[in-house]
């Protein structure tokens, strides 16, 4: 679960966020038994008394390809492991290019029942991967596209009455 936190906070860009996410996952009460027989799993209780679910592994985008042309696969890994590890892998569960091809089309393949398995089972989903499933429609859109959007909004606009301001002076 994805939760939006009210921030005054002015990054050094000089745009106010009024957002903050935070990332925990919540476990609902009764349910903490699912989770007993887990080594890699574990529940803790915050000072406020809600429990927070810890695991060691995370849905994460792992970097293939070369300099110029990245390609990223879609991996179960623990979390401490490395990002591009061959062996902290624990299993692939899709594909992600980056790269438009000649329609125009991002390439993207999830394998959604083991997704849906390792979410199951406690897996954290990293940030891009979230992303990625909010826009297929699997998962919630992530409220960071929408604060995305909000600063890509704002920096458009700027450079639209930069623009204007150019061609009134060159007109003067």
């Amino acid at each position: 679960m994805v939760r939006l936190s009210l921030l005054n906070f002015v990054r050094k860009t000089g745009l106010q966020t009024p957002y903050r996410v935070s990332r925990f996952r919540y476990v609902a009460k009764g349910s903490e038994y699912l989770f007993e027989d887990q080594p890699d799993v574990k529940i803790e209780q915050r000072f406020d008394g809600e429990k927070i679910l810890r695991s060691e592994r995370t849905i994460r985008l792992a970097l293939s390809g070369c300099t110029n042309r990245p390609f990223y696969r879609i991996v179960l890994s623990r979390k401490m492991d490395g990002r591009d590890t061959e062996v902290g892998a624990i299993e692939q569960l899709g594909s992600f290019d980056p790269f438009p091809n000649l329609w125009n089309e991002k390439f993207c393949a999830l394998n959604f029942e083991r997704i849906k398995h390792h979410l199951a089972l406690g897996a954290y989903v990293g940030k891009p991967v979230r992303r990625l499933l909010g826009l297929s429609g699997y998962l919630p859109l992530d409220p960071t596209l929408h604060i995305f959007a909000e600063g890509l909004r704002r920096r458009r606009e700027i450079e639209k009455l930069k623009e204007e301001k150019e061609k009134e002076e060159k007109t003067e």
